[in-house]
C-alpha cells in the first residue's frame, strides 16, 4: 500500500515533469498543433500533476485516515482522467492514447483496492 503510493507518486512526478518541460513531445501522438498559448493548458496540468506526485510520497507515511483521503483523491484523479482520456480517442487521435487508458485503470483499480482494503478491520 505504502509502495504504491511511493510509485504511483513517482509516476506522478515524472509524467508531470513531461507535461511542464516537453508538452509538445508528450501530446505529439494526438496530432494537437502545440502553440505557445496552447502548451500552456498541458503545462498547468503537469504542474498539478506533480504536486500530486509529491502529496503520494509524503502521504504513505499517513494513518488510515490519510491513507483513505489519499487513496480516495487519487481514484477520483484517475476516473476523471480516464473520461477525458476516452473523450480524447473519441475526438480523433484514437488508438494513439490509448497507453492513457491503460495507466488510468491500472492506477485507479489498485487505489479502489486499496481503499477497499483499508476499510477492512484490522
Amino acid at each position: 500500500m505504502r509502495l504504491f503510493l511511493l510509485i504511483a507518486g513517482i509516476l506522478a512526478c515524472l509524467f508531470g515533469a513531461a507535461l511542464l518541460l516537453v508538452p509538445q513531445a508528450f501530446y505529439q501522438p494526438t496530432g494537437i498543433d502545440m502553440t505557445p498559448l496552447i502548451a500552456t493548458l498541458p503545462q498547468a496540468h503537469g504542474a498539478t500533476l506533480f504536486g500530486l506526485g509529491v502529496f503520494n510520497i509524503l502521504a504513505r507515511k499517513a494513518d488510515a485516515a490519510g491513507l483513505r483521503a489519499a487513496f480516495a483523491g487519487n481514484l477520483v484523479v484517475q476516473v476523471l482522467s480516464l473520461v477525458i482520456v476516452v473523450r480524447t480517442m473519441t475526438l480523433g487521435p484514437g488508438m494513439a492514447v490509448a497507453p492513457g487508458v491503460v495507466i488510468h485503470v491500472v492506477l485507479g483499480s489498485l487505489c479502489a483496492w486499496f481503499l477497499l482494503q483499508l476499510r477492512k478491520p484490522a
